[in-house]
């Protein structure tokens, strides 16, 4: 992404442009082509022109009224800026608290509840780890950024939404201290509140073998299997 602009023309909005490298789309095949071996059940949107339209729709359908996201005149799309600093960042510092993974649950819950046209259902984010998530601290609101994967569309509303908790479970797993990983994750589930969904979760906790392993070891910063699976066992013990 490149700096925020002013734009008249978005209501006095401070816009952010987005651009892909150029290689983009060869790279997003190549990850696809890992993705279906490792049995993630996500893509990500090689085709520039498709993704333009999934950021723009997904932005507008989370945040408009308030925000808004726009296709400049050069086809790129340009979404507002949005109050806030991504979690990665807290998460990162040591800072993540279980407020703030509270606070991303609630909004994950509420993404859940709106309708895809795309998907003919509820809506999925595919990729909501902490980074995708921005944390205003003047009002204690999270909102979802960054629409480049999707869940494919063969797969129950239900299954999409557990993969969505399961990312951002995964992510802070991997970069959080022990014995910060139970209050975190649980403070995730809690603001979610969806009983169902994370009832479903049991089977996908558990650490997979082959190459979908490899695809964990990534997800979760290549923690030492020992240790994720201890982990992924307390949260099923605490939760499920």
């Amino acid at each position: 992404m490149q700096r925020a602009d002013l734009c008249a023309e978005c209501g006095g909005h401070a816009m952010m442009p987005k651009r892909r490298r150029p290689a983009a789309w060869l790279v997003m095949r190549v990850a696809n082509a890992f993705f279906r071996l490792a049995r993630n059940p996500v893509e990500a949107i090689a085709d520039d022109e498709e993704w333009r339209a999934w950021e723009v729709d997904c932005f507008r359908l989370l945040h408009a009224p308030e925000f808004t996201a726009v296709c400049a005149r050069d086809g790129h799309p340009s979404v507002s800026v949005l109050p806030g600093r991504d979690l990665s960042q807290d998460l990162a510092a040591g800072m993540l608290r279980p407020a703030h993974l509270a606070a991303a649950g609630a909004e994950l819950r509420r993404a859940h509840r709106l309708h895809s046209r795309h998907h003919g259902a509820a809506w999925s984010h595919g990729d909501p780890h902490t980074g995708n998530f921005l944390f205003d601290a003047k009002t204690g609101r999270a909102r979802l950024v960054d629409f480049e994967m999707r869940h494919h569309r063969e797969l129950s509303e239900a299954r999409r939404h557990a993969d969505d908790l399961l990312v951002m479970l995964q992510d802070v797993c991997g970069r959080c201290a022990r014995d910060e990983w139970l209050p975190l994750a649980t403070a995730f589930l809690e603001g979610y509140g969806r009983g169902e969904i994370i009832a479903s979760l049991a089977g996908l906790l558990r650490v997979p073998r082959g190459i979908p392993r490899v695809w964990w070891a990534v997800r979760t910063s290549w923690m030492r299997g020992a240790e994720l699976a201890r982990r992924m066992d307390a949260l099923r013990a605490a939760v499920l």
